[in-house]
């Protein structure tokens, strides 16, 4: 059933699409700059089964990990621009890391052709339920006893949940301190365990202990609600409509992939977001497809980058 869904899709796109320069003459490399089974793994494989089947070549999944990411992106940005080099990669590594760090040795978007985002992944508020406050507005209330001190955990330091961390302590004021874990595993178990108050991270990190009744769900730092979780009131709702930190997953190749190949990569990731396979495959992990076009891809680059390197700066991020 998936593959008569691909073939269709494969089918449908445009015959200009599908005839242009040759290209891809081999198999395609999608590098992964995490290790293998993690989110933006899991994402590139999704992807990775329709867009072999449009493109009629193997797409071979290659993890390079390590610096935070910044290894692998760096690997595609220095890679030949002929298409058969791509990466899919989180916001971190493209902009948040240059402004907290000193050794990444790329530009963005200046060494990258930006194809897409392929997904959004809205960052969670959520407390121990021993806290007491059952939404955000609870909190900001909570917050204002005398006295009282936070701890709030994120999945790692200078990644988007940390950022969010800290844009939620300057934004309302409370006394917060920012506890970065080394992933987003050791902080749920800390949450869990009663030794931090409160946690920002990936909703498909803490879907499952907020349906258990482990977790309470505060706020979702997004500018829309999500469809898992109707009923869960978004940061702006609560007030704070300055707190957004969408996590994105995209895909980039190096700076001056061919227009020709840009564009069909464009046209075979909308056809792909569409497919079974990559939507019920993100519904799964607490995420939706989320197609852009380039010109709007790069748009979002820079202002992503512009209001991190604000917040990093505010909150005096380092990270070397």
């Amino acid at each position: 059933m998936q593959r008569r869904h691909l073939l269709a899709a494969a089918c449908a796109l445009p015959i200009a699409a599908r005839a242009q320069g040759g290209w891809p003459s081999r198999p395609i490399r999608l590098v992964i700059p995490y290790p293998p089974g993690g989110p933006n793994d899991i994402i590139a494989r999704l992807y990775a089964q329709p867009m072999s089947a449009m493109l009629g070549q193997p797409v071979v999944i290659e993890n390079r990990a390590g610096a935070g990411g910044i290894i692998g992106v760096d690997a595609v940005a220095k890679a030949p621009a002929d298409g058969h080099a791509l990466v899919v990669t989180s916001s971190g590594p493209l902009v948040i890391l240059p402004h907290v760090s000193s050794n990444v040795p790329y530009r963005v978007p200046a060494d990258f052709t930006p194809i897409s985002i392929l997904t959004l992944v809205p960052e969670a508020l959520v407390a121990t339920p021993s806290l007491g406050v059952k939404d955000l507005p609870g909190l900001l209330a909570r917050g204002r006893d005398r006295g009282l001190r936070l701890n709030i955990g994120t999945a790692g330091a200078a990644g988007i949940s940390h950022l969010a961390a800290e844009m939620l302590r300057l934004q309302t004021g409370l006394d917060i301190t920012v506890v970065p874990y080394r992933g987003g595993a050791p902080a749920v178990t800390d949450l869990l365990g009663g030794q931090i108050q409160l946690l920002f991270a990936d909703l498909p990190v803490v879907l499952p202990h907020i349906r258990s009744g482990a977790m309470r769900a505060l706020a979702l730092a997004s500018v829309r609600r999500s469809t898992l979780l109707p009923n869960l009131a978004t940061t702006a709702e609560a007030g704070l409509p300055d707190v957004v930190a969408d996590n994105w997953y995209s895909l980039l190749g190096p700076a001056g992939l061919p227009a020709p190949v840009a564009s069909r990569l464009s046209t075979v990731l909308k056809a792909a977001s569409e497919t079974p396979t990559v939507r019920d495959g993100l519904a799964e992990q607490g995420a939706a497809a989320h197609w852009t076009s380039p010109e709007d891809f790069t748009a979002t680059i820079a202002a992503e980058s512009a209001k991190w390197q604000r917040v990093a700066q505010a909150a005096n991020i380092r990270v070397d």
